[in-house]
């Protein structure tokens, strides 16, 4: 149900013409926040149709005079109002701080990310907070210097082997190549268990 409440809602975006933001967990925090806006907008239609019903008004009015529990009425539709109005803000303000929070760390990551599987290797991520988000930032550096590392010890030991095969005395050259070769299925094993410890 929640599912084709999503689904309305954001083709609502499209026909109103409205931005649809680009990240789900925004789409998520602007559908919990409407969401959460229309049942209290519920709760306070539903609290204004029971306190102005014939029998709180018949109660009150067999208590106190008419005049007094239709104003007592009025005040109390207006506290609940304020109530409802001052929680859904607090509530908005409360998941956005939150998502903020999420939103920002996790869209530079993602941005560092696509960079570095574009070759672009000298992108660091900023590690700054101590929770969850840094230390994914963390590892994913490190994997990245272990990546750079991994292609300038490939260069060098292909370039090595290039001079080898091709200034190498001819009764060493198998020998030398082969040792380099060996070298560097060592270095790709050792790699491949680094990036398992990340």
């Amino acid at each position: 149900m929640i599912k084709n409440i999503k689904k309305f809602f954001f083709r609502s975006f499209r026909w109103f013409a409205l931005p649809l933001p680009k990240s789900g967990l925004q789409r998520q925090l602007i559908f919990y926040i409407v969401f959460i806006g229309v049942v209290f907008l519920t709760m306070a239609v539903e609290m204004n149709g029971f306190l102005q019903g014939e029998k709180i008004h018949g109660i009150l009015s067999t208590l106190i005079s008419p005049e007094l529990s239709e104003s007592l009425v009025s005040e109390i539709l207006l506290k609940v109002r304020v109530m409802l109005g001052n929680l859904l803000l607090a509530i908005g303000l409360v998941m956005m701080l939150f998502t903020k929070r999420i939103m920002f760390p996790l869209e530079r990551i993602i941005e560092g990310t696509r960079a570095m599987s574009a070759g672009d290797f000298s992108t660091t991520l900023p590690a700054q907070s101590r929770d969850e988000l840094g230390e994914l930032a963390q590892h994913i550096n490190e994997l990245n210097a272990n990546e750079q590392e991994l292609i300038l010890f490939t260069k060098g030991m292909a370039d090595q082997l290039r001079q080898t095969l091709v200034n190498g005395h001819e009764e060493t050259k198998m020998a030398e190549a082969v040792q380099i070769i060996d070298e560097l299925e060592e270095a790709l094993d050792e790699f491949g268990r680094s990036f398992y410890q990340c």
